[in-house]
């Protein structure tokens, strides 16, 4: 196995050990559904399985010490190392293992991996670290401002009611508000790490405005999708607006590698066990569009003449095995690439990893 660094220890502030303390928690939640999925170390389990998402971090320090920090750092290195154990002998998520793996779950070199390729929107779902949402201070909307205005430029119809609207009756929707994103994991993200997240269009669409106003910063297991007031009263969300929401929340949570409360994963697996089930995670489609999912993948047809759509990409590319496309195959009317979850990505388009690859 690849050696594994633990970070280096700053400042000792109470800061410090809060992000520390968060990863743990995320770590060892992921670890125990590890253990649950393939029924290994589950004696370990806090309350044992089903539901191994139960740590949480405990009170800082208000006076950390230095070897506070160095007690930390080394909980997170071995526990990293744990995760790629169960990463390489279950063969889940090995693009993750530095150097990737070999036959006897050692490290190799990574372009020896072979990422498998039927990932669903319910396993990135199931990848998403589930903890309770942070309730701490610090929050503002003025850090995540979005300059996408001109998305409201055309009348159009709201992705998640059916309804219409024009310039006038138009607002721009963070689909993951941002209010939500600093409760699920934001709160530790620098001022430039915010703007970025609420300037993203892979987080934008145009709505109609009462709708925007309904949903709030509310996440899917908190909106009803019953608009209470307005204009729009007695409207309720459709079944492909509700698809549309949970693909679009998954998608982004993903990319942003936020966590989920045990709530809104129950909801969200919910909606999507009436969605598509083996369909990718769908972009929102032109302006003002509503987004009409895909059946299946397998009735589509590849950019360069495959059966099926790879499911880690958009628009569709063939479903090859291993990375066996690469970008000077993909024609340009069809670059950039978005890669839908950053990290899964295996035709190896995305170096820089930052959700789109083929970019130049």
């Amino acid at each position: 196995m690849a050696v594994l660094l633990a970070p280096v220890a700053s400042a000792q502030t109470q800061s410090d050990v809060e992000v520390r303390d968060q990863l743990i928690a995320n770590q060892e939640n992921l670890l125990n559904t590890y253990r649950c999925l393939f029924g290994v170390d589950v004696d370990v389990v806090p309350g044992q399985c089903p539901n191994p998402d139960l740590v949480a971090p405990g009170v800082a320090p208000p006076n950390p010490s230095q070897n506070d920090l160095d007690v930390r750092d080394g909980l997170i290195q071995s526990q990293e190392a744990l995760l790629n154990v169960y990463r390489c002998q279950f063969d889940v998520d090995t693009q993750l293992v530095p150097g990737g793996c070999t036959a006897d779950g050692g490290s190799a070199d990574p372009s020896e991996g072979d990422v498998g390729t039927g990932t669903t929107v319910i396993d990135v779902l199931n990848t998403l670290t589930v903890v309770v949402e942070y309730g701490g201070s610090g929050y503002s909307r003025a850090d995540f401002d979005h300059d996408r205005g001109y998305l409201c430029n055309d009348a159009g119809t709201d992705p998640y009611t059916g309804i219409s609207f024009d310039p006038s009756t138009c607002d721009v929707d963070h689909i993951v508000a941002a209010q939500e994103a600093f409760e699920s994991g934001g709160w530790s993200w620098d001022v430039a790490r915010r703007e970025t997240f609420g300037n993203d269009a892979l987080n934008l669409v145009p709505t109609r405005d009462c709708v925007n106003r309904s949903k709030g910063a509310r996440d899917m297991a908190e909106w009803s999708g019953r608009i209470g007031s307005g204009i729009c009263e007695g409207v309720t969300t459709t079944s492909q607006g509700q698809c549309f929401l949970a693909w679009k929340t998954v998608e982004v949570k993903a990319a942003y590698s936020l966590s989920v409360d045990q709530a809104e994963k129950n909801a969200l697996a919910q909606v999507l066990g009436g969605c598509p089930a083996d369909g990718p995670m769908q972009p929102s489609g032109p302006v003002g569009s509503l987004p009409t999912p895909e059946p299946t993948p397998s009735t589509q047809t590849g950019a360069t003449g495959g059966s099926d759509c790879h499911p880690a990409y958009s628009p569709c590319l063939p479903n090859l095995p291993g990375d066996a496309l690469n970008c000077g195959d993909i024609p340009s009317s069809l670059k950039p690439i978005r890669v839908l979850t950053i990290g899964i990505d295996p035709y190896r388009l995305d170096r820089d990893r930052d959700g789109w690859g083929c970019e130049s």
